[in-house]
């Protein structure tokens, strides 16, 4: 049916899409989000069997997309075997755990930046955003845990501290560690998912390319963070307990470390893993997942299929944003510190690297959680491997550029012409 005035759909239901009223970008074939249409149809991006304008595969297409799928986890089995031939050490439990203990971090927000990427967006400002979430928290565990002596000489701190000193003094807060480290834990959180929201609004409602919106949060978040600690770190007053997150985590029965003490699976560890979990069920059984991949792959004819396509951006980013003060509340306990200049640098990069390894096309509308799981794996491998053949720290990142490119490339190749 269709209403009076309005496009023609298809009777079967919401994946219907408009057929004969495409004008200006799509009559060219160059719509929002790359959508195929044409003055006579516009494809819908629901694919299946009901759906007369869904594309018809390729031949060959489903042999490739399944060795595609298959091929990150081929290369961390190809990786880990060669690894382990240079250095039986490597698969020792304690060294496998310390190299997820160094990437889960990166691997909570390269969750978040799987559902920006599957949607056709891209988020710069991640590592920036850590740092300064990270930052901000401890600042104001710090005033809590100082306010009297703040408060006792207010000419050598800002005015926003000594008022919040002030503040936590009357209400008899000042140096309660619970408190300190509570209110640390929400605002890092809250500023995260602040932050992920302004950066949804800017490309939805601001109306600018992620690219452009997410590179400003890149430069501000770390001029802030640099601001607030005049160059140098935000080190927190809690002397253990604020540390525990970090640090501590599960004891893993019958393993021990190469000095006899039980290993313990971080408490990072896990809630990289209940994040991927999460995000996997999200995607795959949800409509909000649906709608990403939607979004991704055809961006008009979502749209046109009742898909409210700024929702489903501003929700996206507000998710990364969350996740990216997740990371950072973790990393800042586990360091009991965060360097305004330093924490958080090119963590955007190995996301994104491991969104890519793990076979989530760039374009976006096609890539899994679990891929991304495997891509920070090899990530990590990589790394792990460079340290124990001694390769310069300095030469990583070439490592992980050409590993990006050759990922994007593979995507490429036996894949049909858009």
């Amino acid at each position: 049916m269709s209403m009076p005035g309005g496009p023609k759909t298809d009777d079967r239901g919401p994946e219907a899409v408009d057929r004969n009223e495409g004008t200006g970008d799509r009559e060219k074939g160059t719509g929002s989000g790359g959508a195929r249409c044409s003055p006579r149809r516009c494809l819908s991006p629901f694919p299946g069997p009901g759906n007369r304008n869904a594309e018809a595969p390729h031949r060959g297409s489903r042999a490739w997309d399944a060795l595609a799928n298959l091929s990150p986890l081929l290369a961390l089995g190809v990786l880990v075997a060669v690894v382990t031939a240079m250095n039986p050490r490597f698969v020792s439990p304690a060294n496998l755990l310390n190299i997820l203990h160094a990437w889960s971090f990166v691997g909570v927000i390269a969750i978040g930046m799987t559902f920006v990427i599957l949607q056709g967006g891209i988020d710069l400002s991640v590592g920036s955003l850590v740092a300064f979430a990270g930052g901000l928290g401890i600042w104001l565990m710090n005033t809590v845990l100082d306010a009297a002596a703040i408060s006792a000489a207010p000419q050598s701190f800002s005015g926003i501290r000594v008022a919040l000193a002030d503040a936590f003094n009357a209400l008899g807060w000042a140096g309660s560690e619970g408190v300190a480290i509570a209110l640390a834990f929400a605002l890092i959180l809250l500023t995260g998912l602040l932050a992920g929201a302004v950066n949804g609004l800017l490309i939805t409602k601001g109306r600018l390319a992620a690219f452009i919106a997410t590179l400003g949060g890149l430069a501000a978040y770390r001029s802030l963070a640099q601001a607030m600690a005049d160059g140098g770190e935000f080190r927190s007053l809690s002397p253990e307990t604020f540390s525990r997150l970090g640090t501590g985590g599960v004891p893993i029965p019958f393993l021990t470390n190469p000095y006899g003490l039980p290993l313990v699976l971080p408490w990072p560890v896990l809630a990289f893993a209940t994040v991927a979990l999460l995000g996997h069920v999200v995607l795959r059984h949800t409509r909000y997942g649906r709608y990403v991949i939607a979004v991704g792959a055809n961006e008009t004819a979502a749209r046109y299929s009742g898909v409210r396509v700024d929702r489903v951006k501003i929700a996206t980013y507000t998710l990364i944003g969350a996740l990216a003060g997740l990371a950072a509340l973790m990393n800042a306990s586990r360091m009991n510190a965060v360097s305004s200049g330093q924490t958080g640098v090119m963590w955007e990069l190995d996301a994104i690297a491991a969104v890519v390894i793990g076979g989530t096309r760039m374009s976006g509308g096609a890539g899994r959680i679990w891929g991304t799981v495997v891509g920070l794996l090899i990530l990590g491998v990589i790394a792990n491997m460079l340290n124990l053949l001694q390769v310069s720290t300095y030469l990583q990142g070439l490592v992980k550029g050409l590993i990006i490119i050759a990922a994007v490339l593979l995507q490429r190749v036996g894949r049909p012409a858009d």
